[in-house]
């Protein structure tokens, strides 16, 4: 009889389900790993030191983990304060040590703040100008030339000009016409009363007086072409010696010296303030034409600083503020302060001009002319600096003390051996390493932390959190 064979079938799992377990348990495992380190973390605030030694590494880890568990962070018994309404205590002085912390105590200096800007020297337009003739002529001579000092009514260009003479003319006309009307009626206001018509002396008078307007035009017109005339200055004189002197009227002793014979259409251009001559775009002969400019000239003793603001610094600017200019190829700064600010933004570089004062010193002097050399040059570029606000007792601390919680600043101030305490402050000019603190409750002095916050920021969060309700 053969024996009856038994067999016991397993049957197998899907093979989708036995790759489900797997990964499940495989990512359980990988959470359960994170869970401890992040739980190791916190409790040695995130700090491990190498051992030199494999007997002295376990107990100095131990030590560390030991002192790190024992930050606590405690409720402010007096309720919320400006400062904030949390502190964190280390439990000892060691465990201070380990942590990392570094303190420094809250400084006083002067600070200023700044916007940096762009510009360029030019004249100073108030005291800058171009010269033309008042009526057309042609050049008689030239008096002064690029480059020359010129004084205020310095004689710069004379032109001859057929206007003129004939408006000199018709002054003198207009003067004697005056004179004899004023004779006339003088005489006829000495005859006995009746002997003659009232209607004949009232005509007298009305002439009289035309004559008068006659003569006041004439020395307008002689007025609005320059000439600096009155006609009380000739009433005294007679027929040559007037026309002796309108003849050479505005033209300084050095035109006329010499001269036996001159026209009387000659018109002085003359300097209207003290400068030099920049250009000249006219020779001898050449026909001046009215509007159009033959000279420049202008003052450089004083030059304008033209700067343009970034629009992120424009809503501060304000008259008086301080600026210092650095002109290209120019190794000295300028001091200057701001005495105009545009009412309006340039379209094309999104900036506002201001414009600022500044003395051209003096570098040197001709030994011959006595002409002077001076330090800028108009159209010189160069950047700026504005000083917007200036602190002599400004509060700082590093900039490695500032942390942030969201969107709001703060520093942690040491309040005893062991305690920190948060505090938030508002931010204002960072110079180089430093910050200034224009808010927040602390004064010079203080201890700040400047290196390991973030530990104690950490542990402030973790503990502010588990106590939340």
């Amino acid at each position: 009889m053969t024996a009856a064979h038994s067999s016991v079938h397993v049957k197998p799992l899907p093979e989708s389900s036995t790759t489900a377990v797997l990964k499940s348990a495989r990512y359980l495992g990988i959470l359960a790993a994170l869970v401890a380190v992040g739980w190791c973390g916190h409790q040695t605030h995130w700090t491990f030191r190498p051992s030199t030694h494999a007997g002295e590494g376990t107990h100095s880890d131990a030590a560390h983990a030991s002192a790190a568990t024992n930050v606590t962070a405690q409720k402010v018994e007096a309720g919320p304060t400006a400062s904030g309404d949390w502190k964190v205590t280390f439990p000892s002085e060691h465990s201070l040590e380990v942590s990392g912390i570094t303190t420094a105590p809250l400084q006083q200096r002067p600070i200023a703040e700044r916007v940096q800007t762009t510009g360029v020297i030019t004249y100073d337009e108030r005291i800058s100008a171009s010269l033309s003739a008042r009526t057309t002529g042609t050049v008689w001579r030239v008096c002064k030339h690029v480059g020359e000092a010129i004084k205020k009514g310095d004689v710069l260009v004379v032109v001859d000009a057929a206007e003129v003479g004939q408006s000199k003319s018709e002054f003198l006309s207009a003067l004697v016409a005056l004179e004899s009307k004023t004779e006339i009626l003088t005489n006829l206001e000495s005859i006995s009363s009746g002997a003659i018509p009232q209607r004949q002396v009232r005509e007298a008078k009305v002439a009289m007086r035309e004559a008068k307007i006659r003569l006041l035009n004439a020395e307008q017109t002689l007025l609005n072409l320059g000439f600096n005339i009155k006609s009380e200055d000739y009433q005294s004189l007679d027929d040559a010696a007037r026309a002796e002197r309108i003849r050479f009227l505005g033209l300084p002793d050095t035109v006329v010296e010499g001269l036996q014979k001159m026209t009387s259409n000659l018109l002085p251009i003359k300097a209207t303030f003290d400068g030099i001559v920049l250009r000249q775009d006219v020779a001898l002969g050449e026909t001046a034409e009215v509007g159009k400019p033959i000279l420049e000239i202008a003052d450089i003793r004083r030059m304008w600083l033209k700067l343009d603001v970034p629009k992120e610094g424009a809503s501060q600017l304000a008259l008086g503020q301080e600026v210092t200019f650095n002109p290209d190829g120019v190794e000295k700064d300028l001091h200057a302060t701001i005495t105009w600010i545009s009412t309006e933004m340039n379209q094309q570089t999104r900036t506002l001009q201001i414009r600022a004062e500044v003395d051209n010193p003096v570098v040197s002097t001709d030994p011959k002319t006595g002409s002077e050399v001076r330090l800028l040059r108009a159209n010189t570029f160069g950047t700026g600096t504005i000083i917007l606000r200036n602190s002599e007792t400004a509060l700082v601390v590093p900039v490695s003390a500032i942390l942030h919680d969201d969107r709001q600043a703060l520093v942690f101030a040491k309040t005893d051996n062991l305690t920190f305490e948060r505090v938030n402050v508002s931010l204002g000019v960072r110079d180089g390493g430093v910050v200034e603190l224009i808010s927040g409750d602390l004064k010079q002095g203080s201890e700040i932390v400047v290196r390991g916050g973030h530990v104690l920021k950490s542990e402030w969060t973790l503990n502010h959190v588990a106590s939340a309700p």
